[in-house]
């Protein structure tokens, strides 16, 4: 099992992080430890330094929360370069943003992202809550292998997404959302990848407000229930995509 998108440095998982990633290790390849914003991108450095081989480094920008200064951001990728796997998490939020002149901003700095992404061949993880539609206007003719991280557009959507060979990552939302149950159950099986988003998203929100990167199983036992193929299926076929789309080096 691999989970493409993960926040290994989140504030909420500083007191047992060596423990979570212990177990992590019992249960999957590798994790990819996004950030979105820089102090969370230089942990993800030092982290994947730690695990070699196990976790590996995307840095990114959000574009609400990544701070003012995407341009550090930009600098830090490119002095990584040869250390990431990715750009990303990196796009646009319609969702906590309502303000349409801040959503041009928003464009704006997306797109140097995904110059970026294109300049350096990296993979571009895409951030895109309730702006898929622009989001994918905005990368359609990109070169950039992108990923949709967290998708939960429309499933028309997602079929044109998967028309320019991009991929689409499911998360643990797949265990509550009908809508996102649609979408698993369309995305042929070399366009999909699996993520927890972790420590966000928990399907035990009564029991631990924490989500971790092995509940990707879970996400990949419902699709396996939706498509009515096995779960190990489902759980190769997103280890085999990931290793390919993100050139993942596992020891």
């Amino acid at each position: 099992m691999i989970d493409i998108h993960a926040h290994m440095c989140w504030k909420s998982y500083e007191r047992d992080l060596d423990q979570i990633i212990e177990k992590c290790k019992q249960e999957l390849s590798g994790v990819i430890a996004s950030s979105a914003r820089y102090d969370e991108g230089l942990k993800v450095l030092s982290l994947a330094e730690k695990y070699p081989g196990f976790i590996f480094p995307s840095i990114g920008f959000h574009p609400v929360e990544g701070g003012k200064d995407p341009e550090r951001i930009m600098d830090l990728i490119r002095k990584n370069r040869e250390k990431i796997v990715s750009v990303g998490e990196a796009g646009l939020d319609y969702h906590w943003e309502k303000d349409p002149a801040k959503h041009e901003k928003q464009r704006e700095i997306f797109s140097k992202f995904i110059d970026l992404a294109e300049k350096l061949s990296k993979p571009l993880v895409i951030h895109s809550w309730d702006a898929e539609s622009e989001c994918y206007e905005m990368v359609k003719d990109s070169n950039a292998k992108c990923v949709f991280h967290c998708f939960s557009g429309k499933r028309d959507l997602a079929k044109e997404i998967i028309s320019r060979e991009f991929h689409i990552s499911i998360s643990t939302q797949v265990l509550f959302s009908k809508n996102i149950r649609k979408i698993a159950k369309d995305v042929p099986l070399d366009k999909i990848l699996l993520e927890t988003d972790s420590p966000f998203l928990s399907p035990y929100k009564d029991k631990d407000p924490r989500n971790y990167p092995w509940n990707i199983k879970l996400a990949a036992e419902k699709i396996s229930e939706i498509r009515r193929i096995s779960k190990e299926e489902v759980l190769e076929a997103a280890k085999r995509n990931a290793i390919g789309v993100f050139d993942l080096k596992i020891r």
